[in-house]
């Protein structure tokens, strides 16, 4: 069964997505209108979300992280048990 992500991680995936598709809008729209600046931004905006992108859709990046999240709470309750 798989386990449900955390609100904010939704919330990050479609920040990321919003970022892409407006990031595509401007770089199209300054093609279009031959604004060197604005293809620019376009292309920078495309490529900051790509890069935000392969760490947000990376599943097995989120099973390591709770898995070593897992492992330092259960380090930090077998030394509170025994000082």
């Amino acid at each position: 069964m798989r386990r449900l992500l955390p609100p904010g991680l939704w919330l990050d995936r479609a920040l990321c997505a919003l970022l892409a598709l407006l990031s595509a809008a401007a770089l199209f729209h300054g093609f279009r209108s031959q604004d060197d600046g604005l293809a620019g931004l376009g292309i920078a905006g495309l490529v900051a979300a790509g890069w935000i992108g392969t760490a947000l859709f990376d599943d097995s990046a989120f099973r390591r992280a709770r898995a070593v999240r897992e492992a330092v709470e259960k380090a930090s309750r077998s030394r509170a048990r025994n000082p």
